[in-house]
């Protein structure tokens, strides 16, 4: 609820801190937490601004946020570490794993498969009433007795609603459509293959190994909470805080003793509830630049990584944002203008974030904004702050 602010005071040393400075008083960006990676290692990465407007807690290296969509990366992650105990292919029809029938009642003999959950080609709708109900989902799988999918995804289950499915098969290229719910169901798959809560398995198998040691799905997993940035909305003028404006107090933890496993997904937030920070996340980026592994710890087999990012889906004319995708990779050469990169970028209640990186050129930018006055971009799907944030860094590390 606070107006935006000059950022705390921080003597600009080099001349990337005054650019950044620039930036941020040009788009009233209220915090920035950023890095660069060029030839396996980090060159770069600082903490600007401000992580809490009305506390006036600075941004720090070790302050984290909710990073929004780049979380799909490491859902996929986690289904594609199954994929390789051989669990599961890709073509497989899901219903067999989640244990219940899943079908577009539009086409009822075509089943959905794995690929199509990770290449946004489910046939799932988020447009109209089928984009809220994700949303209705997720609140109310808040408590300790959540829905259970097929309450929202078969027919006549109680949260179920026919504007859920486009009227394409799934598969087909042109039903390609952003959605949320399918990182959720991805998630629930993983929880059935696994056997345990998607946010243990995350931490055990993708996150300590790779020495993400502040970052995780479930907030109760944090030591210090004030390392928690808030998010803020810019609303006429003003900033509204939004999410994880928690005042340094720990929420409660919700009872989910009773919650079997892969019978929701939600619960952690799977779509976009990772809590990280740039530096954290460089690890997990390197990762992929890197054939699956990074200081010693592998995630994944070379092979998968390559499958990851190979083009699964690809047609012209149907979202300027996305016109090519791997295994939930998004692949652009809009990020940096003709420079074609993978990663994912990340949009929810004021946070902006990217993580791209070029397997070609080996160089990475990853950037996270917890609030700002941004407006429309120019080019793919991008806003203005973060056309400008990855230019500037892209310009002052690889061109000046």
């Amino acid at each position: 609820m606070s107006l935006w602010k000059q950022p705390p005071a921080k003597a600009p040393t080099t001349q990337i801190d005054e650019k950044m400075a620039a930036l941020m008083e040009t788009f009233s960006i209220v915090g920035v937490s950023a890095a660069v990676v060029k030839d396996k290692q980090v060159i770069w990465s600082d903490a600007y601004g401000w992580a809490d407007l009305d506390r006036e807690l600075p941004v720090t290296e070790e302050t984290v946020f909710r990073i929004a969509s780049i979380s799909k990366l490491f859902v996929a992650t986690s289904l594609m570490q199954q994929y390789e105990q051989g669990k599961f292919q890709l073509d497989d029809d899901i219903s067999d794993t989640l244990g219940f029938t899943f079908r577009n009642p539009h086409h009822p003999d075509v089943p959905v498969t794995f690929r199509h959950l990770l290449t946004h080609t489910s046939s799932l709708n988020e447009d109209e009433r089928g984009g809220e109900l994700y949303v209705v989902f997720s609140q109310a799988s808040r408590n300790p007795n959540p829905p259970t999918l097929e309450d929202l995804l078969v027919p006549g289950g109680r949260l179920y609603v026919d504007s859920l499915w486009s009227s394409y098969k799934p598969g087909d290229a042109r039903c390609f459509a952003y959605c949320n719910l399918a990182s959720m169901i991805v998630a629930a798959l993983v929880e059935r293959l696994s056997g345990k809560h998607f946010d243990q398995y995350c931490r055990e198998h993708i996150l300590r190994p790779l020495g993400m040691t502040n970052s995780d799905f479930n907030i109760q997993a944090m030591g210090d909470i004030n390392k928690l940035g808030v998010i803020y909305g810019w609303e006429d003028g003003r900033f509204e805080s939004g999410v994880d404006d928690l005042k340094g107090v720990k929420p409660e933890p919700i009872d989910w003793s009773g919650y079997v496993p892969g019978t929701n997904g939600s619960l952690y937030g799977p779509q976009g509830g990772l809590r990280t920070n740039a530096r954290e996340l460089s690890k997990f980026m390197l990762a992929f630049m890197q054939g699956g592994e990074n200081n010693g710890a592998r995630i994944l087999q070379p092979e998968t990584v390559e499958l990851m990012l190979s083009t699964q889906w690809q047609y012209e004319g149907v979202d300027p944002a996305f016109s090519e995708i791997g295994l939930q990779f998004h692949i652009t050469d809009q990020f940096i203008p003709n420079k074609r990169m993978h990663g994912h970028g990340g949009n929810a209640y004021g946070l902006y974030s990217g993580m791209y990186f070029s397997k070609e050129e080996n160089f990475g930018i990853i950037f996270i904004t917890n609030g700002s006055n941004a407006a429309e971009g120019t080019r793919g799907g991008f806003n203005n702050v973060e056309e400008a944030i990855s230019d500037m860094l892209y310009q002052h590390f690889f061109q000046s």
